[in-house]
């Protein structure tokens, strides 16, 4: 049996017609009848397959044209999926990128629908910007530049606010969006810091009201007792690696740590070889570094709670 739908404007309703697919979006079974609907998507493709909600990734090494050809197979198997379940994927949303680093590399096109995908150099996965050269000056420009624009929003309607006013509103409108899923993207360059951290300080003297150029910026810091967004991303990335060595994260603690051997500190990891500062600076190898330098008995903390605490002394 199917629902029914029909628009109404100013009183006059479009006819009725059958809604073949989805489910009522704000119910209480919802999402849970959608992931139902949609979680064997997988088992009808051979590449890897990453699923959030209504996002859904499809990827696969190319190191031939064989590679290729596999992956048209498996974007003509989703389509069958999609023919099976009453879906219609739009393949003017869909998206092609090539990452890689290969002088030579194997650039095919691929179809959805007989519609060629489009191929992009940057895409937007989960509100982070990733591009094909593994660097992320598009997603941390964007972010710099949309945090901009929303501090001068608030300082234009907050002008006459009290310090504490200002200070929440910086800390909840402006500074989570150069900190939105920075465990993933914490860079190492000093330019891509600076520009991050120029996005506070211009912050540091709306709150402070203090805008006269020899006005120190890192006093007003300290005065407002602000942690850079540096050593915040760090302590953020130190908190997300204590939820997967406790457990309390859906990541597989034994596949990426090892115990280090013949250590004095039990609570230390094997540190990454690594060839590339691409993967050197990505979160494990990064953060393992951080991790092994904490003492025993902040790593060892028992709860989460108590580990957060200890950066915030």
């Amino acid at each position: 049996m199917f629902r029914s739908q029909r628009v109404v404007v100013d009183g006059t309703a479009s006819e009725w017609t059958r809604v073949e697919s989805g489910v009522p979006q704000g119910s209480v079974l919802g999402p849970t009848l959608f992931l139902l609907f949609i979680n064997d998507l997988p088992d009808y493709v051979n590449c890897k397959v990453k699923l959030f909600a209504d996002d859904c990734i499809l990827y696969r090494v190319i190191q031939n044209q064989v590679d290729s050809d596999k992956l048209q197979s498996d974007l003509n198997k989703a389509a069958f999926w999609e023919e099976h379940w009453y879906m219609k994927f739009n393949p003017d949303k869909c998206k092609t990128m090539h990452i890689t680093r290969s002088r030579n590399p194997i650039i095919n096109s691929y179809t959805l629908h007989t519609t060629e995908l489009e191929t992009v150099k940057t895409s937007k996965y989960l509100g982070v910007t990733l591009s094909e050269d593994l660097s992320w000056n598009t997603h941390i420009d964007q972010s710099v530049k949309k945090a901009n624009s929303r501090l001068n929003f608030v300082r234009r309607n907050l002008r006459s606010a009290s310090e504490h006013t200002k200070t929440v509103a910086y800390q909840t409108l402006v500074r989570p969006l150069v900190e939105y899923a920075s465990v993933v993207w914490d860079p190492h360059y000093v330019t891509q810091i600076k520009k991050l951290e120029m996005v506070q300080r211009s912050a540091a003297r709306f709150v402070c009201n203090r805008y006269h150029n020899t006005s120190s910026v890192t006093s007003m810091l300290e005065y407002l007792n602000w942690q850079s967004l540096e050593r915040r991303r760090q302590i953020a990335r130190l908190c997300f690696m204590y939820k997967i060595v406790n457990g309390l994260i859906d990541i597989p603690r034994d596949i990426y740590f090892f115990s280090t051997i013949r250590s004095t500190k039990p609570h230390t990891f094997q540190t990454y070889h690594c060839q590339t500062n691409y993967y050197k600076f990505s979160f494990f190898p990064y953060t393992i570094v951080d991790w092994n330098k904490l003492p025993g008995e902040v790593a060892l903390l028992p709860t989460l709670d108590a580990f957060k605490a200890h950066f915030s002394n």
